[in-house]
């Protein structure tokens, strides 16, 4: 009979509960550890692409995650001052083509679908990793609280300044880009109707920067993403408190509907936008990191949540099947993962370029909107039935 081993994921945001989950799907029962005193995220709004929706329903939270989804139906364009309509992306046909719809969530939601089924005496809050000693046969856990663990396999979910990953290979010195992006949340009552019609998605391109909004929770709550280019300097980390009256000077002169939807906002976050080099520092041994721990990217293409999903899958998927060879699983992740997850990381990072550099006065305004098409090699990937094959991926950008 083989042994299963002991695993131990640290961080129980999405991409920790995914993993959790994955493995419970194929028989085996994880330990996570969150620093968070409860089980929840400042709320923010997520997309999650198809291929990442087929990923959850394959692991059995199909149904708690299309409880709380938002299906996108078409995100509609406009200038950000004459409010004159440039586009319309129709998302009629997106599950038809890619087998699962583009969904929006609130990430708190998100969260608690991800945790449906999991036995949470097994996620333990207020656990915020300060150290760890790695041995020949696993890894021994160290904490804030005192408590100490062992685990024959950890796995690290800790997020963008993730402590593992600093353990093993110090800070990444990243760079800034020049963009920052501001983040909020407002009552769906409190934005005027048809400010966000026809689909309950509009996206606003300005010189240099972009203002998207979608609802949420039905229509309960909208959420406020924006971008822009600044030589400001600002903090790396998307929960940072921002100052209303400030976002809203970084949008002068906004079309009606536009002023109407930033001066519904009550509160909001910012942070800068910092560039990682692509690296193949994913863990060695037994230790492997996952989703922004291992690969954090520019939010561009809307792929942070769903490269972790994917992550989660097929890392379980290798786990299940070569049990006996834990080590052996991990580098086998890995050989699959990171062409994938670099091409999308090349993208993230390419893609805003063709919205900042809009000129109302110039041609062929449809081909500077992200549209479908350039998503469909991300959106058309089966993580599932090509759980232990490299993925073919685009040359370029």
């Amino acid at each position: 009979m083989i042994k299963v081993p002991s695993i131990a994921i640290v961080g129980g945001g999405l991409a920790g509960l995914a993993v959790a989950a994955a493995l419970a799907k194929f028989g085996f029962a994880a330990e996570v550890f969150e620093a968070a005193p409860h089980l929840a995220e400042i709320g923010a709004g997520v997309n999650v692409s198809p291929q990442a929706i087929r990923v959850l329903r394959a692991i059995g939270l199909g149904e708690a995650v299309a409880a709380v989804a938002n299906v996108a139906p078409g995100v509609l364009t406009r200038d950000i001052h004459s409010g004159a309509t440039l586009d319309y992306r129709d998302h009629a046909s997106v599950e038809t083509r890619f087998g699962a719809p583009l969904c929006t969530f609130h990430r708190a939601d998100l969260l608690e679908a991800l945790a449906y089924g999991l036995d949470r005496r097994r996620i333990h809050l207020g656990h915020r990793l300060v150290a760890m000693d790695e041995g020949t046969d696993g890894v021994e856990l160290r904490f804030a609280n005192g408590v100490t663990r062992d685990a024959e396999l950890l796995l690290a979910a800790d997020g963008i300044h993730s402590q593992v990953r600093r353990t093993l290979y110090g800070d990444d010195h990243p760079s800034y880009t020049g963009q920052m992006v501001w983040r909020a949340l407002v009552a769906g009552a409190r934005v005027p109707a048809g400010v966000l019609d026809p689909s309950g998605h509009v996206q606003w391109l300005g010189s240099g920067r972009h203002f998207f909004a979608y609802y949420l929770r039905g229509r309960d709550v909208v959420n406020i993403v924006t971008q822009q280019d600044t030589e400001q300097w600002v903090e790396e980390g998307w929960s940072i408190p921002g100052d209303v009256a400030e976002m809203r000077t970084s949008f002068p002169n906004p079309e009606p509907r536009l002023a109407a939807l930033i001066d519904a906002a009550t509160a909001c976050s910012k942070w800068g936008l910092f560039l990682r080099p692509l690296t193949e520092n994913w863990g060695h041994g037994r230790i492997q990191l996952i989703g922004d721990a291992a690969h954090a990217m520019l939010p561009n293409a809307g792929q942070g949540a769903a490269q972790a999903f994917e992550d989660a899958y097929i890392l379980a998927r290798w786990l299940a099947t070569l049990p006996a060879d834990p080590v052996a699983a991990m580098e086998n992740f890995r050989r699959v993962r990171i062409p994938r997850v670099h091409a999308v990381q090349r993208s993230s990072s390419f893609i805003v370029r063709a919205k900042h550099d809009y000129d109302p006065r110039g041609p062929d305004i449809a081909a500077k909107v992200d549209a479908v098409e350039a998503m469909a090699w991300i959106w058309g990937y089966d993580a599932v039935a090509n759980w232990n094959r490299e993925p073919a991926v685009p040359a370029g950008p």
